[in-house]
C-alpha cells in the first residue's frame, strides 16, 4: 500500500500537476477580475494565456504519460510488407477483411515490443521480422501470447519460431510454423499450425 502512495506520488511530481493546475487557476480567476474592473483586455489576455497554457499542459502531460507507461507505437505494416507477404502466400487476399485489418494490427504490436533475432547476436531484417511476426499471430489467433517479458523470438532452422530468455539464452517455447497450407481464413491456418506443433 506505502509503495502504491509512492508511486502515485512521485507520478504526481513527474507529471508536475500543481505547478501547472495553479497558474491554470490563477489565469482564470484573473478573467472575472479584470471584467469587474472594467480591464476588458486584461481579460482578454488572461483567457487567451490561460488557453495556451492549458494547451501546452495537455501535452506535457500527454507525454509524460506516454514515458511513464512504458507503451510503444507500433509498427505500420505498409503496403510493401503485406504484398511480399501475399506473394509467400497467395490466399491471404481471400481473407476476411477485417480479420486481415486486425491482423495487421497484432503483427504491429508484436513488432513495436518483441525482439525478433536470426541468433544470438543478429537482429532480422523487416521482412523476416514481419513474416515471423505474422505466423506467430495466426498460431496465437483469438488467444493471449506466452508472457514475452525479458524474451526474444529467433528464427531456426525449418520454420522454426523459438522463444527464449533474454538473460541465460534458456528456450522457453518453440513453434513449427511455415507457409506450406493455403488456407480460406485465418482459423484454418491457424488449425495447420496447430497441427504441426
Amino acid at each position: 500500500m506505502i509503495d502504491t502512495l509512492m508511486n502515485q506520488n512521485k507520478n504526481r511530481v513527474n507529471y508536475r500537476f500543481p505547478l501547472w493546475l495553479t497558474v491554470i487557476f490563477l489565469l482564470l480567476i484573473l478573467v472575472p477580475c479584470a471584467i469587474l474592473t472594467n480591464q476588458i483586455i486584461l481579460a482578454k489576455l488572461s483567457g487567451l494565456l490561460c488557453l495556451l497554457i492549458v494547451i501546452v499542459a495537455l501535452r506535457f502531460w500527454f507525454r509524460a504519460a506516454k514515458l511513464n507507461s512504458n507503451v510503444r507505437d507500433r509498427v505500420i505494416i505498409n503496403r510493401n510488407d503485406w504484398f511480399d507477404l501475399e506473394r509467400k502466400y497467395p490466399s491471404l487476399y481471400k481473407w476476411n477483411k477485417m480479420d486481415v485489418s486486425i491482423l495487421k494490427d497484432r503483427i504491429g504490436l508484436l513488432l513495436a515490443n518483441v525482439e525478433m533475432r536470426q541468433d544470438k547476436e543478429m537482429l532480422c531484417g523487416r521482412n523476416e521480422a514481419v513474416e515471423m511476426a505474422f505466423q506467430f499471430c495466426v498460431y496465437y489467433w483469438g488467444e493471449d501470447y506466452p508472457n514475452m517479458e525479458n524474451a526474444y523470438l529467433y528464427i531456426g532452422a525449418e520454420n522454426q519460431i523459438s522463444l527464449l530468455n533474454r538473460e541465460n539464452e534458456e528456450l522457453l517455447q518453440q513453434w513449427r510454423l511455415g507457409f506450406s497450407q493455403p488456407s480460406e481464413s485465418i482459423q484454418a491456418l491457424k488449425a495447420h499450425y496447430r497441427l504441426n506443433n
